[in-house]
Parts: structure tokens; C-alpha cells; sequence
């Protein structure tokens, strides 16, 4: 099997011109694809989907879109810690209202607000990224310390992503 894979990348990195979309296209996916399954591995008791997925759309702007104004490594950060401090604090807020009688009503309000508060804060402040605004409604959901270590987890992918180090292709989408 590692025969196979090495001889098919092998042909993937001596391809002509006519292959060079595909290849860029198949590496950017794999790097995807990867994190993302590196991701649900350290996090397989997440039981938050609002979260899970706009960390996964973070992932896919950065892999795919790279030169992107949403995928530039300020924003990506800025954005997530932004909201992640609105969702939070749109959380305590809906607990303090609610008390020890949960009504919906109010959680759908908080989660409105927290998107709301996120993505005005991150316009003012330049840090535009719009998955980030979902991350703030799954805080208000269900927020929790694995949730801030997927973040940091995150900001290391980020940080990866960006580094002039590592060869990223920059497009598949020509």
C-alpha cells in the first residue's frame, strides 16, 4: 500500500503543466482534510456541531483560500478570540437571566446577540473573519475548556499554515 501512495506522489510531483491545478488542488485538500480529521480526533467528545463547523470553515478558508483577507493569520486569531469573549460572556449573561427556569427564547436571543456583538467588534477592530461570528453563537450553546483547547489548537494551525517556511500552493481555484 505505501508503494502505491508513494508511486502516486510521486507522479503528482513530476506532473506536467496540464496536471499542476490538480495538483495543487489534491495537496491543499489533503492538508484539509487532514487537520480537520487531526481535529475530530483530539476532539471526539465534542458534542458541539455550531462550533465544530465554523472552526472547519476557519480550516477550509485557510487551506484553500490562503491569500484571502479572511484567512490572513490576524484575522483568523483576532476574529476567534473576539468571539470567543462575546460568547462567552453572551453565556453567562443568558444563565444570569434565565436562572434556574431555562427559557429558549432567551438562549436564541443570546445567540443572535453574541453573533451580532462578534461581528461588530471584529468590523471595527479589522479583524474580519466570518466563521468566527458562528464560533461566538456555539459558545453561548454549550461553552466549555475543550472548546478553548481546539481554539488553541487552531491558532497552531493557523500559525503552520502561515509560515513562510513551510511551500503552500496558493491557488486551486484558477
Amino acid at each position: 500500500m505505501n508503494v502505491i501512495f508513494m508511486s502516486f506522489m510521486e507522479k503528482l510531483t513530476h506532473s506536467n503543466q496540464n496536471n499542476g491545478k490538480l495538483r495543487l488542488c489534491l495537496i491543499q485538500s489533503t492538508l484539509a482534510g487532514g487537520f480537520v480529521s487531526i481535529f475530530f480526533l483530539m476532539m471526539s467528545y465534542f458534542e458541539n456541531g455550531l462550533v465544530v463547523t465554523s472552526l472547519i470553515a476557519s480550516i477550509f478558508i485557510v487551506f484553500i483560500f490562503p491569500t484571502s483577507p479572511a484567512a490572513q493569520s490576524r484575522n483568523l486569531v483576532g476574529g476567534h478570540l473576539i468571539s470567543a469573549a462575546v460568547g462567552f460572556l453572551c453565556f453567562y449573561a443568558n444563565n444570569l437571566l434565565q436562572g434556574a427556569d431555562p427559557v429558549f427564547a432567551y438562549t436564541v436571543l443570546f445567540c443572535g446577540l453574541a453573533v451580532f456583538l462578534s461581528t461588530l467588534l471584529m468590523a471595527l477592530f479589522g479583524f474580519e473573519h466570518p466563521p468566527a461570528a458562528a464560533f461566538a453563537a456555539g459558545l453561548v450553546l454549550a461553552p466549555s475548556v475543550p472548546i478553548l483547547m481546539c481554539l488553541l489548537g487552531l491558532v497552531c494551525v493557523f500559525v503552520l499554515a502561515g509560515s513562510k517556511k513551510l511551500l503552500f500552493p496558493l491557488y486551486c481555484t484558477d
